[in-house]
């Protein structure tokens, strides 16, 4: 699934799904979430993943690379749905966020963007995409 329309959170802290995926009951999948993000340097911008999805386990790495300084300014693995990462300061973003799910119970699982501070526009932009592949 792709974005077709610019996503923005203005001054607000709150996740919110940007992308959604329906995975199937008892079954293992990787995951791709790609990104491009435009943050506002004070409020910055936060990721997670959620969704009606049941886990009996997963794992995923969340990297933020700064377009300006080419360095990575989020690099986190989380091991349970809701887990947020996020960071202020860097504004041109490209994020990806990698991993495996094994779902015990059917549901949607949700890529959610927030600010990580309730400060100007941060906005994940067009073309920013999230799949899943039943392994």
């Amino acid at each position: 699934v792709a974005l077709t329309a610019q996503f923005n959170k203005t001054a607000d802290t709150a996740l919110a799904n940007v992308l959604s995926i329906a995975l199937a009951a008892s079954s293992t999948y990787i995951f791709e979430a790609y990104l491009f993000v435009d943050a506002d340097a004070t409020g910055g911008h936060k990721y997670a993943l959620d969704g009606a999805v049941t886990a009996n386990s997963i794992k995923y790495q969340v990297n933020s690379i700064s377009n300006a300084s080419n360095l990575n300014v989020i690099n986190t693995r989380l091991t349970a749905l809701a887990g947020t990462t996020g960071q202020a300061g860097a504004t041109g973003v490209y994020t990806e966020i990698v991993g495996v799910i094994a779902s015990s119970a059917a549901g949607s699982i949700n890529v959610q963007f927030a600010q990580q501070v309730a400060s100007g526009t941060s906005s994940v932009l067009t073309q920013s995409s999230f799949r899943a592949i039943k392994v």
